[in-house]
Order: structure tokens, then sequence, then C-alpha cells
């Protein structure tokens, strides 16, 4: 008897960043940021035995992408919305000298990871989930500050 085909909601697209340098594609329909483990499926209609689970303990992030050519056209059609006021810039920096650079909404070490914006030109990326305890270090990048007013025998 074959196993249950999944439901037909639409799982993203994900690269699953390993610890160990390798990257595996596919689908999860079970993330959650909360939970320390995901199944990661090959296709959006893999059958429910297909999964593989992966533990967050031995990843670095998921990116999670744009799955699909008319996704990719309607998102470069559509403006991006300035960087909202409460994102805040940082660089991620792992112990294998990877580093990315974005903004994110809720930071906190003490939970299992974070979600990040990353800079990204081709805009493929959506998010990623980082997850904290392979993380080395995270660094606040500052925002531009107004300009200073000049000042001495120049400014007069």
């Amino acid at each position: 008897m074959a196993s249950p085909t999944l439901p037909a909601a639409k799982a993203p697209k994900v690269v699953i960043a390993y610890l160990d340098g390798r990257r595996v594609q596919g689908f999860v329909f079970d993330f959650s940021p909360l939970r320390e483990a995901c199944k990661i499926f090959p296709s959006q209609t893999a059958q429910a035995g297909q999964g593989e689970a992966v533990l967050m303990k031995d990843l670095k992030a998921i990116f999670f992408l744009q799955d699909a050519a008319g996704a990719e056209a309607e998102a470069a059609a559509t403006p991006k919305p300035a960087v909202a006021m409460q994102r805040r810039r940082l660089e991620v920096f792992f112990h294998d000298k990877e580093r990315l650079e974005g903004t994110t909404e809720g930071y906190s070490k003490d939970r299992l990871g974070f979600f990040m914006v990353p800079e990204d030109p081709t805009g493929k990326i959506l998010r990623v989930f980082v997850v904290n305890r392979n993380v080395k270090e995270v660094k606040w990048i500052p925002t531009a500050s107004a300009p200073k007013l000049a000042t001495g025998p120049a400014a007069q």
C-alpha cells in the first residue's frame, strides 16, 4: 500500500545549509521556528514517506526561495517596499567563515533561531531562518544617521 500523498498546501522551496557544507534543495511542509526538526521533500507532490528528517542542530540556516518562474516574474514586477523602520541591519558570521548580511525584525539569541531578509541582488532568496546555536557572531550594522551640521570657520 502506497504512502498517502501530502496535503495540497503549497510548501515553500528551500535550500538547507548543513554545518558540514552540504546544500540540499527541496520543499518543507512542516517547518516551524519553534521546532527542533522538520522534513525536506524532493517535490511538492512527494509522498509522505519521501521526506528526509532535518535536525536544526545540524544546520546553519534554511534559505526560503522563490519557487516558480511566475512567482519570480511577479516579484520582479512588484516594487519592493522600503525597509521597514523596525528592521535592524545585521551581519551573521558562522564558524566556517561564511557571512550573511541583511535585516531582521526579531533577533533573540535565546531562541532556536531567527528570520532575516538577506541582501540578495538576484531576488531569489525571500528570507533565511538562521539557527542560533551554530552562529559564531552577530554584529549590528549602524543605520545611516542624519548629516552632521558643519562647524568651524568653513561653515561661517
